[in-house]
């Protein structure tokens, strides 16, 4: 889970409450408040989202279960933060993130390292690097912590 009060500056707690809203399931709800209107977001192998509009659109007609099909099943998201770093107006991180489905199966689990830029105090570009053999991943056995209730 994400833990806004591990950052040790604002630019890594805004790096980090992007995150922290795809947990909450209020990403789209909250891109106004978080993002530039051209915000870029990379994922490994997929194709670069550009603008607001755009990451808008895409959540709108599926998201990312378009591309990647075990993310069909998706009905919530973690992650676990193992490092955060920042140098100005780039923060990196070095994750685990979990798609978790209604069963509590973790249906894709890369291990990320990602570089997000901040202009004028919102994020301009958020960029993500792993091994899309996670795409193909098998989900795990359900954990009743993870079950939708």
């Amino acid at each position: 889970m994400i833990d806004l009060a591990i950052a040790s500056s604002d630019n890594e707690r805004l790096a980090l409450s992007i995150f922290k809203a795809m947990e909450d399931g209020t990403l789209l709800q909250s891109l106004e408040q978080l993002v530039t209107e051209d915000f870029e977001w990379a994922n490994s192998g997929l194709p670069t989202l550009r603008g607001r509009r755009a990451i808008l659109e895409h959540g709108a007609s599926g998201g990312f279960s378009q591309q990647i099909p075990i993310l069909q099943g998706m009905t919530s998201f973690s992650a676990d933060v193992l490092h955060v770093a920042s140098a100005g107006n780039v923060v990196f991180t070095e994750r685990v993130d979990h798609h978790w489905d209604a069963d509590g199966r973790d249906l894709m689990t890369p291990h990320i390292a990602g570089v997000v830029e901040i202009r004028d105090g919102r994020i301009a570009a958020l960029r993500d690097f792993y091994d899309t053999a996670c795409y193909q991943q098998k989900p795990t056995a359900p954990d009743p912590a993870h079950a939708m209730r």
